[in-house]
């Protein structure tokens, strides 16, 4: 009965941790340019650039024409720039790209299919390309953990109304040049916020040769299964419905992406629930939006449903993912990882506009259940490999970092201890104890009294209420074993 309760005990308290509270007033002040430029970036992509996520030729796929080069060639000249340059100096010309970006948009809504035209999307895509680079350094390097999930949150939900007001207007000439005009005015926040990023980079860096652990680059993985299935193929299932209006639809979508922000933040915030368990509840409303598919229920009140429950996943997905990349980013200071990231979601988002084309005019409803099995099957995977995943991230040097206002550059031991109240010296002494080394060997190691070791002692028992080592050592055996 005992081991039992200790096992709910133990599993409540990963799930449930009693960290530092986040708020929306830890917004600093020095970071504020890039929080600011990363909700721009994402709103103005979102709303005027990607051709996937709710967008359909109903919705204007892209308010920048031709489409598929700019959609193109911004995320392949994101990664270029990463490999090939120190992207920390080229943050003061990213003021002249946000220039260079606003000449290339005035120029192809204006200047219509000419080739002028083509060369402003061109050299438009080029800066924006450098743009992301720079607001992601910003996002992932630079701001805190609130920070993040607060930005990624509104970035969401701003850019899903502004989507559903261009959906509105659609059929309307005047809202479409008052869209079209939004487009370069959307523009100007970020123009501004950039203007200051060189300042506000001044105090983070990339440590030079710094591995990450492999076990980080799992949330990688998860990323891309996150943008595949919620950028992808969740909008393949109902992009041909004609049960119900597409301003239908996508108002039933955006009431989940935001209900599944309100779920997040109240999970994240209220219970403090483990951020992997808030991916986790993504991946299973996900899984119940494709079995709808799946068994073929067209009703409309079934599609309006599923609608909504990708809705949800789609920004618990997101916040999450974005959340858990920006700590151990943070946390590991590796251009490598930061890299491969880059990379990853660049080549990720090409092949997905490629696939995204070929799919374009497919509308057999065969496909749809092919396609709903086959996500069905790999989340299914992902849930039966949650285990490990559970362990390989609870293990992480980033674990606790989820739950403070900011990552700790310090070992996870060493900020786990020093956020228990113990002194710096009680921090070195109590590492020392539970290496297993005795309060005699530490006096020596350190060089003061027995007396004095044996003082450390008992304060830090106090303080972290146990009364033996062996206590001591059951209370950090997570945090001690590699």
């Amino acid at each position: 009965m005992n081991r039992v309760f200790n096992k709910i005990k133990n599993y409540f308290s990963n799930t449930l941790h009693q960290g530092e509270s986040l708020s929306i007033n830890q917004i600093t002040k020095k970071n504020l340019s890039f929080f600011i430029g990363w909700i721009a970036v994402v709103i103005w992509l979102d709303s005027y650039a990607l051709p996937v996520g709710t967008v359909n030729e109903a919705g204007l796929q892209s308010s920048i024409s031709p489409t598929r080069i700019f959609s193109y060639l911004y995320p392949l000249v994101a990664a270029v720039i990463i490999y090939l340059s120190d992207i920390r100096k080229l943050l003061p010309y990213v003021r002249f790209s946000a220039i260079v970006a606003m000449t290339g948009i005035l120029v192809n809504t204006f200047l219509g299919n000419t080739l002028l035209s083509y060369i402003g999307v061109i050299l438009a895509a080029a800066a924006v390309g450098h743009i992301i680079v720079s607001t992601d350094y910003g996002f992932f390097i630079i701001m805190n953990n609130m920070e993040r999930l607060y930005s990624v949150s509104i970035g969401i939900l701003i850019s899903k109304l502004i989507f559903l007001l261009r959906i509105s207007f659609a059929g309307s000439s005047t809202g479409v040049r008052i869209f079209d005009i939004m487009k370069i005015v959307g523009f100007v926040p970020l123009l501004i916020c950039v203007w200051f990023y060189r300042k506000a980079a001044d105090l983070e860096y990339f440590e030079k040769g710094k591995r990450p652990s492999l076990k980080d680059y799992t949330v990688l993985v998860l990323a891309c299964l996150v943008f595949l299935f919620n950028d992808f193929l969740a909008p393949a299932l109902w992009r041909s419905v004609t049960a119900a209006s597409f301003l239908t639809l996508n108002m039933y979508y955006i009431s989940g992406v935001f209900l599944g922000i309100i779920l997040t933040l109240a999970l994240q915030q209220i219970l403090r629930c483990n951020i992997c368990y808030v991916l986790n509840f993504s991946f299973a409303v996900l899984a119940m939006g494709f079995t709808i598919g799946a068994l073929g229920y067209h009703s409309v009140k079934w599609i309006l449903f599923q609608v909504v429950l990708f809705g949800i996943s789609y920004s618990m997905g997101f916040v999450s993912i974005y959340y858990m990349i920006g700590i151990i980013a943070k946390r590991s200071r590796s251009l490598l990882f930061f890299r491969i990231g880059i990379l990853s979601a660049s080549v990720f988002y090409v092949l997905g506009y490629f696939i995204t084309g070929l799919l374009k005019d497919v509308n057999s409803q065969d496909l749809f259940s092919v396609t709903s099995l086959f996500s069905i099957a790999v989340i299914l995977t992902v849930f039966a490999l949650t285990p490990l995943l559970t362990k390989i991230f609870y293990s992480a040097e980033w674990a606790d970092d989820q739950y403070r206002l900011d990552v700790t550059h310090a070992s996870r031991l060493t900020a786990r201890l020093s956020e228990l109240k113990l002194t710096p010296r009680e921090v070195e002494v109590c590492i020392l104890l539970l290496d297993g080394y005795t309060i005699r060997q530490i006096s020596a190691m350190l060089n003061i009294a027995y007396s004095t070791v044996n003082t450390y002692n008992t304060s830090i028992y106090r303080k972290l209420g146990v009364n033996s080592k062996t206590e001591l050592i059951v209370m950090f055996k997570e945090y001690l074993s590699k």
